[in-house]
């Protein structure tokens, strides 16, 4: 007897019947998988004994309180986000409860965090990043499932009679043909395609020129099962109506990059926006702008960290990581105390390279935990000022490689506009779409990098270069550095703008730029 016919029969045998979807969703499983879900089944109680995605999501808060006290809850997640049914599940950890906590102490009833996610390292098996991606392609798809799309198939639904339609799949190769024609393999849960983009088509043809492997996305095309024309590519994108502006008269300010125990750490002009943000330097105007920043965002690179890139320690003037965030937290113990600070960490700090990245430890930085106005949040993170005002922080690894990738960015851009890369990844809906761009780690129930809530404000840092823009009325926010030109930098090309700070005013919604780069 095969899977299928052993599945069938479980389930006639207790009195139901199996939706044809299901069944080949479970028949791909390994036998003591579907036996866990088919249990589940058994033990529910549902109104009608078919098994389908409608009567599934009826008692959707029924199978949320059973799961709970079943083994392997992540594999049940996993099932009911291919029949894109929302679980609220509490499936946290006693160590993430334990973060989570200590954020919930530092939190002020002025702003709160809203995501910070913590996924705990284990071995990685190939099946982690086959789930992840099943993950992500769930998560993009009920976005692009709201965009009104004609006709929408799955990829094996489509026949042999030629149509117009609708499909919402992962890119997994791209490749220019002998005529100059952009050619991708996409496929979603179901089948693979290939779709044609005739350079005949300019607008087409760009767009197609633009995609990114791995990315999820909606195509219009014609044709049939054998072969399929591109007419149209629809990202998730990103955007909200309203330009938020807050009651009270409150600013943030975003710094990122400082590179504590770093050679080339501008010391002096970091202690110079300390003293300003005090009121203790500028003129009038400049000190009646320091007293209303409120919020002091630190978007990752916090120390220089050791090991980070071969010969550093060349270029360290503290060559012991515990030092560098000692003397941060000396620095930032400096700031008066009515300022809350947010610090999410970078590729240089204290934390696995691989995203989204946990909270600075508290083995390496003891001194930021004691402090009582700091906050530790992951990379990337979402916080929340006056329960109005949604700020995504994320540092920024995966700007290098869509540089590369994309045509526009590489060849008008460079390195020096941050913010434009950041509107591709709002227009994709995630922050490091292509597998590859940076190091991260798989996540079987969902992918972190996808940017489930829409922000007001997207930070970022990096890049080592301040720039202010918008995309789709989110504001968008660069912060610059605090360390001299690398050796890195010089290699890429990579020209960086130092000790410059962004002001913003939640009220007024004005932006200023401060530049601390004189030692005057």
């Amino acid at each position: 007897m095969n899977k299928t016919q052993e599945i069938l029969k479980q389930t006639i045998e207790k009195g139901f019947l199996l939706d044809k979807s299901i069944l080949d969703y479970l028949t791909s499983l390994e036998n003591l998988e579907y036996n866990l879900i088919l249990n589940l089944f058994f033990h529910l109680n549902l109104e009608k004994k078919l098994i389908n995605k409608q009567n599934l999501e009826k008692i959707s808060n029924n199978i949320s309180k059973n799961l709970k006290f079943k083994e392997n809850p992540e594999l049940f997640i996993q099932f009911f986000n291919f029949l894109e049914i929302n679980l609220e599940l509490n499936l946290k950890n006693e160590e993430n409860k334990k973060i989570e906590s200590k954020n919930e102490d530092k939190t002020s009833k002025n702003f709160k965090v809203l995501f910070s996610p913590t996924i705990l390292p284990k071995k990685i098996s190939v099946q982690d990043f086959v789930s992840h991606f099943r993950a992500r392609y769930n998560q993009l798809k009920s976005v692009l499932m709201e965009k009104n799309l004609e006709d929408l198939k799955s990829i094996r639904k489509i026949g042999n009679e030629r149509g117009n339609y609708s499909i919402i799949v992962s890119i997994i190769d791209k490749k220019t043909t002998k005529n100059g024609n952009i050619l991708l393999t996409v496929e979603d849960l179901n089948g693979t395609a290939s779709v044609l983009a005739a350079k005949t088509k300019e607008d087409v043809f760009l767009k197609a020129s633009e995609v990114l492997l791995d990315e999820v996305v909606a195509l219009n095309v014609s044709g049939n099962s054998e072969f399929l024309f591109l007419n149209d590519i629809i990202y998730p994108d990103t955007s909200i109506y309203e330009k938020k502006r807050l009651p009270i008269e409150e600013s943030i300010a975003f710094i990122s990059d400082i590179h504590v125990g770093s050679n080339m750490f501008y010391e002096k002009n970091f202690l110079k926006f300390i003293k300003w943000l005090n009121g203790e330097e500028g003129d009038e105007e400049q000190r009646k702008i320091a007293k209303k920043v409120k919020y002091l965002l630190i978007i990752g690179d916090t120390v220089d960290g050791v090991g980070v890139f071969p010969d550093q320690e060349k270029f360290l003037e503290l060559k012991d990581i515990k030092l560098q965030y000692k003397k941060l937290a000396e620095i930032l113990s400096l700031i008066r105390k009515d300022v809350e600070i947010i610090i999410s960490p970078g590729q240089h700090d204290a934390v696995w390279v691989g995203e989204p990245q946990p909270i600075i430890g508290e083995e390496w930085a003891p001194e930021l935990f004691e402090m009582e106005n700091v906050t530790l949040v992951t990379n990337p993170a979402m916080i929340e000022i006056q329960n109005s005002f949604k700020i995504l922080m994320y540092h920024g690894a995966s700007m290098h490689g869509i540089i590369e990738e994309i045509e526009d960015i590489r060849l008008n851009y460079g390195h020096k506009s941050p913010t434009r890369v950041v509107k591709e990844m709002l227009k994709r809906r995630h922050l490091s779409p292509m597998h590859g761009l940076c190091d991260y780690v798989p996540n079987e129930t969902q992918d972190m990098m996808v940017i489930n809530q829409i922000p007001d404000l997207v930070c970022t840092g990096d890049q080592h270069r301040t720039e202010i823009s918008s995309y789709n009325n989110i504001l968008l926010v660069s912060s610059s550095c605090w360390q001299a030109k690398t050796p890195f930098e010089e290699k890429v090309g990579n020209e960086p703008d130092p000790c410059k700070v962004p002001i913003y005013n939640l009220k007024t919604r004005e932006v200023k730029i401060l530049d601390f780069s004189s030692d005057e």
